[in-house]
């Protein structure tokens, strides 16, 4: 009797004194940045007090060591193997879906993006590496502001583990509107002579040529000599910007609706009789 009652204690005893476990999942998967959890780790009723060698930023496998404390207030630790993976990709909010200008506005691409931001890490910078395939993000644009059309504007985003989301927007450009020209009463009736079209975007009129100024020499004698104007050394005159003769109207017009044009509202169009187009007056 007092044999069987010593072994019972011993198996008691051994008991006691064994090891307490957790028994850990497998195959565990957290994702980037996010906070560890008991349930993450174990099906089993304990609380995690802490997390050796983790690293929440940093993706791939890790080996950790869990600190459990079980429902006997008893720390149990086990080591685990887990992964880190990103799955999450940034967001790109843009303030239009679709951007309307008027032909010779400035346009900034940029300027239509709200935010650009990761999850996780928070604000993405811009990069103008067209080659870029992590963290920052790049425009793509084929806008021309100059010319009436419909273009796209698309961005494309990257974080710092290479997730990739894009977005566009539409961009409108709408012809600039003709604007009608006011005659001035008082204008010198020697101005009206001149061979002009007005307008804010009319095309010269190429069937007539502007007369060349009175340089003190009868243009009768001239004639005489056998040679018509063409044969003659010849000077351009006339333009309301100096050194500005334009070989076509498409040109001219090209050259008043950029930036290096200092002028704008209507204008008047000669063509000397060299055949170059050039603008006498604005108005």
């Amino acid at each position: 009797m007092k044999k069987i009652i010593g072994s019972v204690l011993l198996c008691v005893l051994l008991c006691a004194c064994g090891k307490a476990s957790v028994e850990v999942k497998e195959g565990i998967v957290i994702e980037y940045g996010a906070e560890l959890k008991a349930e993450d780790l174990t099906d089993e009723k304990v609380t995690l007090k802490e997390v050796k060698g983790f690293d929440a930023k940093k993706t791939g496998e890790q080996k950790v060591t869990a600190v459990f404390v079980n429902e006997k207030d008893k720390e149990i630790e086990e080591e685990i193997t887990l992964e880190v993976k990103d799955t999450k990709k940034p967001v790109i909010k843009l303030k239009k879906e679709k951007v309307e200008i008027t032909a010779g506005d400035k346009f900034d691409a940029a300027s239509n993006i709200e935010s650009v931001k990761d999850p996780v890490d928070g604000d993405i910078k811009r990069s103008e590496d067209k080659k870029l395939t992590k963290n920052g993000y790049i425009i793509t644009s084929n806008v021309n502001a100059k010319k009436a059309g419909s273009y796209t504007v698309k961005v494309t985003a990257y974080d710092v583990n290479g997730n990739k989301a894009e977005s566009s927007y539409k961009v409108t450009v709408k012809k600039k509107p003709q604007e009608t020209p006011t005659q001035n009463n008082n204008q010198s009736n020697s101005n009206s002579s001149t061979n002009n079209n007005q307008g804010s975007y009319n095309k010269p009129n190429t069937g007539n040529t502007a007369s060349k100024p009175n340089t003190g020499s009868s243009s009768s004698g001239s004639n005489s000599s056998g040679q018509t104007n063409a044969n003659k050394p010849h000077k351009h005159w006339g333009p309301a910007v100096e050194g500005m003769y334009f070989d076509s109207g498409d040109e001219l017009d090209a050259w008043v609706f950029s930036d290096d044009c200092p002028y704008t509202g209507a204008y008047g169009v000669s063509k000397c009789s060299c055949g170059k187009l050039f603008i006498h007056r604005f108005y």
